[in-house]
């Protein structure tokens, strides 16, 4: 059992070197000969990306329904808009829309690569999870933005904060 997980580590790895579309004869081989445990583990990364979906996609929701768009009202209604915090919040609510589309095509693309035949078809399948890959490190990059942008809020917020007083 441990050569084995040592086999399928080594695997990844390998796969994970490999410029975009080339694919060695000895890993297309083990592509074929370990299908099975890798659908396995790409079914277990697919579940836990679903729920760290839901939980980013739940907080975003709330960050921007919540805190960003009551704040930008309040702060009109008392004659005192930010044009900084609007035009934050716009991009807050943009980049969580493209995160949420980027999401639907990364999983798309991941349930597309789990129905794969890795068996008889290695090279496509690999050339399917290269897609993949650049897909989730799309999203990872959409994250990063919306932790940009609630850093900046912070920040726009307390330098509002000290002028106020």
């Amino acid at each position: 059992m441990r050569r084995f997980l040592v086999v399928i580590a080594t695997l990844a790895l390998s796969l994970m070197t490999l410029p975009v579309g080339a694919i060695a004869k000895n890993q297309e081989e083990a592509i074929s000969d370990h299908c099975e445990s890798i659908r396995n583990s790409l079914k277990m990364v697919q579940k836990n990306d679903a729920k760290a979906r839901v939980h980013l996609g739940g907080r975003y929701e709330t960050i921007l329904n919540e805190f960003l768009m009551p704040l930008n009202v309040r702060l009109v209604e008392n004659n005192l808009p930010s044009e900084e915090l609007v035009k934050n919040q716009n991009e807050f609510a943009d980049t969580k829309t493209i995160f949420v589309n980027d999401y639907i095509g990364y999983q798309q693309n991941l349930e597309e690569l789990v129905g794969m035949d890795c068996k008889n078809e290695p090279a496509k399948f690999y050339e399917k999870l290269v897609k993949v890959r650049q897909k989730r490190k799309t999203m990872e990059q959409d994250v990063l933005k919306l932790r940009t942008l609630i850093t900046n809020q912070i920040n726009i917020v307390t330098g509002l904060r000290s002028k106020v007083k």
